[in-house]
Order: structure tokens, then sequence, then C-alpha cells
């Protein structure tokens, strides 16, 4: 199988546009990678390369992960030019490949991963097919949806070539994926139910939280929420590395935040934001905590978290940056700024069109057209809003057990941060250390009003749980504020 990034320079420009553009009090370790252009060229070439660039190395301080993985590169391509096997390469480049995809740096990832193709010589079908679906992933996340399928569509092959189960349901849930992001939900539905079907048959857990997971976000954009929210938290449960944890902990807030349930959401984000991240998961939570901030109408936070994330802006990938001309549109709209909410959402328009973002560009035009048509006070005060939805069983199930799940020491270290008093608010979730039994355990209030205010009916009986009675400040109810 041949590798190939498709368009991707051979000549490392990537790499060379960012040390061209990095401030020069830079170590310069941005521009390091064009050193790679000579690994599979003339050995005589090759030798001075190495040479030049482990000097070139030893002088960088401070010393970051891409110079560990850069010093790496060279000490293996050295022991390759000496047995004349480069296939000895491929699992440093693959690594140094995923720290750059991990920081958002895509080009460059991409220009990594055509190196190592340029290096195949189908012997190593192992390391290739691992290639080819991070050669898939990282242009996915690119938004080459076309060519991120065809990848994906051929590792799948390969796979099933060496009976390896494990990639074969990978490649499948890279489909899936790519066909929710193209705004094909039924599709993207069936073919994650599947694979968790097939994973749960072979026991393979990890293949089945990383399909339940992105399962849930299908739903969630179907408009299914309260059914999303037990499949992501059964994929947070499912997983073992912690990264994982976080970025299925990190959709759950997503989820509940959407469902009006901003206590929890807050709670969730909080351990997020408390963890060790990816640059991807950080930027990606940030981005909630803005349209967070948008909906419970704290302008402080709003502020915030955009002057944070816009300073990421040209690295993020095109669905992020779609996602965020959404959230600040909205967020702007709500604090009164008709004019430069506008901006932003047809910003979204014309980013979701230029990369073919279906789902993404079918909200975007309603938002802009639900601003546009809420300039009348009366017609905004009559969006229809039900103040007596209850949260489904299973739901609350599984908000019980999200509580219980936070790490309550990190939540009650950021509140000590702030000299917040340890005792919750009435009628609000309470994560509390309990340590009398040597665990720690979440405090949920008693009583059937588990989330949100506590509030009484007429007849003096606790209330329903209400998500329709905090989304009033949601999407159109934002886009009406005037």
């Amino acid at each position: 199988m041949s590798i190939t990034a498709g368009s991707t320079p051979s000549l490392h420009e990537a790499f060379l546009e960012r040390a061209a553009q990095a401030d020069v009090s830079d170590s310069g370790s941005n521009g390091l990678g064009a050193f790679l252009d000579a690994l599979g060229g003339d050995p005589a070439a090759l030798a001075y390369q190495i040479t030049a660039t482990r000097e070139f190395l030893q002088d960088i301080y401070p010393i970051t992960p891409e110079v560990t993985n850069l010093r790496e590169i060279v000490r293996v391509a050295e022991a390759a030019q000496r047995t004349a096997d480069q296939r000895m390469l491929f699992a440093p480049l693959l690594a140094f490949a995923f720290l750059l995809e991990e920081e958002l740096r895509l080009d460059e990832a991409l220009d990594v991963l055509e190196t190592v193709g340029r290096l195949s010589d189908s012997r190593d079908g192992e390391e290739e097919l691992a290639t080819g679906l991070q050669l898939a992933r990282v242009l996915r996340l690119s938004g080459r949806f076309g060519e991120s399928r065809d990848a994906y569509a051929a590792a799948g092959r390969m796979a099933v070539r060496m009976a390896d189960t494990h990639s074969a349901l990978l490649s499948r849930v890279g489909r899936g994926i790519v066909l929710q992001k193209l705004g094909n939900l039924p599709e993207s539905e069936r073919t994650l139910r599947e694979v968790v079907a097939d994973a749960q048959l072979v026991g393979d857990r990890d293949i089945e939280a990383r399909a339940l997971q992105d399962l849930a976000a299908t739903v969630h954009l179907a408009g299914r929420t309260q059914q999303a929210v037990p499949l992501v938290f059964r994929a947070f449960q499912l997983f073992e590395a912690p990264l994982h944890r976080l970025r299925a902990l990190s959709d759950t807030g997503l989820f509940l935040k959407d469902l009006g349930l901003y206590q929890v959401a807050k709670h969730a984000f909080s351990v997020v934001m408390s963890g060790q991240l990816s640059r991807e998961v950080r930027l990606r939570a940030i981005a909630e905590l803005v349209e967070l901030g948008a909906m419970t109408g704290d302008r402080v936070t709003f502020e915030r978290w955009r002057r944070e994330l816009s300073g990421s802006y040209d690295d993020l990938p095109p669905e992020d940056q779609v996602d965020y001309e959404l959230k600040v549109g909205t967020g702007l709209a709500s604090f009164g700024h008709k004019a430069q909410a506008e901006r932003h959402l047809q910003r979204a328009i014309d980013l979701a069109e230029q990369h073919r973002l279906g789902e993404r560009l079918f909200t975007a035009e309603a938002r802009l057209k639900e601003l546009r048509e809420c300039h009348d006070p009366d017609k905004a005060d009559a969006a229809p809003a039900d103040d007596d939805i209850s949260v489904e069983p299973q739901l609350q199930s599984t908000l019980d057990s999200l509580v219980r799940s936070l790490p309550s020491a990190v939540l009650a270290r950021r509140s000590d941060a702030r000299g917040a008093s340890a005792k919750p608010k009435p009628g609000r979730i309470a994560v509390a250390s309990e340590r009398s039994r040597g665990d720690n355990t979440a405090r949920v209030p008693t009583g059937v009003t588990r989330v949100g205010p506590a509030r009484r009916n007429s007849g003096g009986r606790p209330a329903r749980v209400s998500a329709a009675g905090e989304l009033n400040a949601s999407i159109l109810g934002l886009l009406c504020k005037f």
C-alpha cells in the first residue's frame, strides 16, 4: 500500500513556513522538521544531515518534546544508515507525527507521514497499516474528508488481509466519523452501532469505547441529546487511558450544556481543564466554556475564554474554526451585539461551505436566519419554551453515576483557590470529599430535583427536573435577546 498525503508538499514547506513565522527569540525548533528531507535520499547527504542536525539539536534550550523526538529520529537515522534498514525510522517518525497532530500542527503531521510513505517498501505491513490509519485521521482533522474516507477504506482492506480485527474496526469507526462530519447522520449512526456490536462480540473494549463516543456525538447532532449522554458516559467508563477519559468527559459536558444542565456541565469541564490534556482537547473544552458563558449570561467568562481561544484560531482545524464562529456569534448576539454576531455567523457559513461541513452549515444558516428574524422584542418573547420537560430516567441514572465519578479533590482545590465556601448552594449538585470511610464520593441533594435549583410545583411537591427551563437561554433565546 502506498502511503501519500495527497497534495502535502514534499520539501517540507509546512515546517519552513512555521520557522519563518517564529519570533526571533524562538529556539528555532519549529523548523527542524525540514531536516527530514534527507531521509531516504543520497547516503552521503544523509550522513552530513545527521551530523548537522545532531549538533544543532544539542544547542537548543529548552528541550521541548519536539526536540526530544527529533533527537530520537537522528539517533535512529544514524543506526538505520549503518544497517541500511530505513524501516527502523517508522516508529520514531510516527511518534513525531502523533506529537504534531496532538498540537494541531496538521500540515506538519501530514508532511512527516508523507516522509514515512517514501520510506515504505511494503515489507512491514504492520507499520504501514499504522501509518495508513494515522494518515486517515490527520486528513479527517484537516477537513479533507474525501481523502480521509479513501485512506480509511484502504487501511481497512489492508487490516482485513492481515486478519487485524482491531485495526479493521478502527477504520470503520473512522469512516463513521467522516459520514458524521459530512452530515450523513443516519448512515453514521448505522455504521457506528454496527461497530459497537462487533466490538462487543470480540471483546474489544477500546474499540467499543471509541465507537460509543462517536455514536453519542452523532446521536447528539441528530437532536437526541438525552440519549447521547448515557452513550458517552459508557465510553468514559470503558476507556482506560486518562486522555481518552478526559476527552469523553468533555463530550459529556458539551451534551449536558446543550441540555441546559449547566451546573453539572461546569463540574465536568472543571475536571477536564484540570487534567493533562492534548492541545486539541483543551481548545475544544475552551470553546464549550465560551458558549457556556454566553448561555449563563456571564460576560466575563465569555470574554476570558474567547480571548484565549482566538489566540489559537489559525491553528484550529476547519471544523473547530466553524464551531468558534458559531459560538462567538451566538454569544455576541446574547449580549446585544447583533452586527458583530452576523459577521461571525456568516463567516461560519462560508467556512462550512468551503470545507463541506454539512451539519455545521445547516446549523450556521439556521442561527443566522433566527438572528435576522428576531429583531422585534415581541417576537423574541414569543420564542417557544417548555418549562416542564423532565429528564429521562436513563439520563438521570447516568447523571447520578457521573457526579459520583468526578474527582472531588480536583473541584475542591479549585474552590479553595477562589476562597469559596465549602458549603454548596442549596439545591445544587455538591461534589465533596468524604473521608470518613476512606473514599471519595460525590453527594447529590436528596429529593426528586437532582440538577439545577430546587423548585416546587403548585402542590408543594418537588418539581420534575426541567432541562427546558434552563434552555430558555439557549440558542433561540440567546439570538433573540436585544
